[in-house]
């Protein structure tokens, strides 16, 4: 009798262990972050990855799909990676154009990432983030380039500018004139 208790006792931790994996497998939680977000999202086998941004307990992967550009974000989840939230972008020929924009707050802390390409050769520096936290960086024509920050950072106080190799503004983000409905977009300073 012990030996038929323990028998079924057993079956029963394996079978509670395996819904507990086809649960978790079901929800989106996966063993790497790169697997999570293309598990979570309808990611198929044309996006390709331009980059990546490595947080403590987060990643948020940038991916250039037929829909346009894709954001992601991957969080630890005890011992298992879970893809929560994306945003997705419209293709556009603008001469500068967001390509990659997550902006999260999770229980591990809130992330900022925005990611920037010119079609532009004359653009040398992308700067963005407040006031007291600013980044320049080096922009080449067709490559984009990752702004991160630790941080919640509101979206309107990012004010992001290209500039030319000797420092002349050519391009500021901003609300087009007499239309506060559009979607605000790069703009010859």
């Amino acid at each position: 009798m012990k030996v038929a208790f323990k028998r079924i006792t057993l079956i029963t931790i394996v079978l509670l262990i395996a819904l507990g994996i086809l649960f978790s497998y079901l929800s989106g939680y996966r063993f790497s972050p790169y697997e999570a977000v293309m598990a979570h999202f309808d990611m198929n086998k044309s996006a390709t990855e331009f980059g990546n941004v490595n947080f403590q307990l987060s990643r948020v992967y940038l991916f250039n799909t037929s829909n346009g550009p894709r954001t992601a974000i991957a969080t630890k989840e005890g011992l298992l990676w879970r893809a929560p939230a994306a945003v997705r972008f419209s293709k556009s020929s603008d001469q500068i154009k967001t390509v990659g924009w997550m902006s999260y707050n999770g229980r591990q802390g809130h992330v900022m990432v925005f990611a920037v390409e010119t079609e532009d050769p004359t653009v040398a520096y992308i700067q963005a983030g407040p006031t007291t936290d600013r980044i320049k960086k080096e922009i080449s024509a067709k490559e984009p380039v990752i702004f991160s920050w630790n941080k919640e950072i509101d979206i309107n106080n990012l004010n992001p500018i290209a500039l030319s190799k000797d420092g002349k503004i050519l391009y500021e983000y901003r609300y087009p004139k007499n239309d506060p409905y559009s979607v605000c977009r790069t703009q010859v300073g």
